[in-house]
């Protein structure tokens, strides 16, 4: 169980980072190569199946290769990629929403219900930041320059801390499960 947590604190690291020189030396594709094996990992202990879940990590690892070769200057140069960031936000929401949907399966094997709880909240606050920083996006383009300027510190700020506090709530999740394995002992 902390193998697959593991797993998905570096898929979302390598997600979240971007270090260009020439290429991505942190390519998302491999990222969501984690996150799937993550994914595998810790739902061996749900009953249910997450099929869904992992096929999602599949396409965003197809779809986020050209991530790896693309810089920003770049995207504005062709005209077919200038929805490409847009999409892979999008898909990584979706991915992030079906993970809190097992993750919420998991944590009920803790002892307490306070990993329930947190993972209620961070599901809340990840969805309303996420959500709410693509539909700002979208209209950052028709606000004055000296408000767009505020707005767009705001959002990219709103982003990382979300993203900071999503890698810390798995960090402290996996620190919740026992070394060895023996989940067992919780049910």
């Amino acid at each position: 169980m902390r193998q697959g947590f593991k797993q998905l604190i570096i898929g979302f690291l390598f997600v979240f980072l971007k270090i260009q020189i020439v290429v991505d030396i942190l390519p998302d594709f491999i990222g969501y190569i984690f996150i799937y094996n993550g994914i595998k990992q810790i739902a061996t202990l749900s009953s249910q199946s997450y099929e869904k879940l992992k096929i999602l990590c599949i396409v965003l690892a197809i779809i986020s290769v050209p991530n790896f070769f693309l810089n920003e200057q770049m995207i504005p140069q062709f005209e077919w990629l200038v929805y490409y960031p847009s999409l892979l936000s999008l898909f990584k929401i979706v991915l992030v929403y079906y993970l809190f949907v097992l993750l919420r399966v998991v944590v009920k094997l803790l002892p307490t219900d306070e990993a329930l709880n947190r993972t209620n909240r961070m599901f809340t606050w990840y969805m309303i930041v996420t959500l709410g920083t693509s539909l700002t996006q979208s209209f950052l383009m028709n606000i004055p320059m000296d408000i767009s300027m505020t707005l767009m510190i705001i959002v990219i700020g709103a982003s990382f801390i979300i993203e900071i506090s999503f890698l810390v709530y798995l960090r402290n999740i996996q620190k919740q499960f026992p070394k060895d394995n023996m989940i067992e002992k919780f049910v």
